[in-house]
């Protein structure tokens, strides 16, 4: 469950900054926001599929890469009529980085030494598919630098590079979220033209 409790930790971290930058947890139902409730289904199931038994359920492995792939992709449709909301740029861009190499790779790829460092046993001999969501990196894996090459040892998981900047993004959408509608308004205020102007007296006056 390290991958689910790592999206929870950095969702939780976002809420946390908008409550203490003077936020409340209503706000998170704005409707400025689009399609919230299918991004949030897509997150989740880009979360858990790591975790999904389709192994016991006598499911092909492959079905997670397929489930991956419609998150992802799903996902980046949702981004982009909300492009003008804080976060979401940065996590369009790592969305785009893991659904490129999900495609190239039909799974996630992954060394089997990165899983070894986060404390995960893999099977012996390895099969190709340890899981619904990685595939191990062979030396026909393509854009493997984009895989899960990064070991979370304290949540004995792994992630990928696109994966940090797509949390990095859902930790800014999250707090600005919380802080409310009144925060994109003071932004927008201040980022308008002429905003500067409005709020300088001219020194002509002070002259007079």
């Amino acid at each position: 469950m390290g991958e689910p409790l790592l999206f929870l930790l950095v969702a939780g971290a976002g809420v946390a900054v908008g409550l203490a930058r003077g936020g409340a947890v209503a706000n998170l139902r704005q409707p400025g926001v689009r399609a919230a409730r299918l991004g949030l289904a897509c997150l989740a199931v880009q979360a858990l599929v790591v975790v999904l038994p389709l192994r016991a359920l006598g499911l092909p492995m492959v079905l997670g890469a397929v489930l991956l792939l419609a998150a992802l992709a799903t996902l980046l449709a949702v981004a982009r009529p909300n492009a003008r909301l804080p976060g979401v740029p940065l996590l369009a861009l790592g969305l785009f980085l893991n659904l490129l190499v999900v495609v190239a790779n039909l799974g996630m790829p992954v060394p089997a030494q990165t899983l070894e460092r986060a404390g995960i046993r893999v099977e012996q001999p390895a099969p190709d598919r340890p899981d619904p969501k990685h595939v191990l990196e062979r030396d026909g894996t393509r854009l493997g630098v984009l895989g899960d090459r990064l070991a979370v040892e304290p949540l004995r998981t792994v992630t990928a590079y696109g994966t940090v900047i797509e949390l990095a993004g859902l930790f800014l959408l999250l707090q600005h979220l919380v802080r409310g509608p009144g925060a994109f308004r003071r932004e927008d205020d201040e980022t308008a033209p002429g905003s500067h102007e409005a709020r300088t007296v001219p020194w002509t006056t002070w002259a007079e």
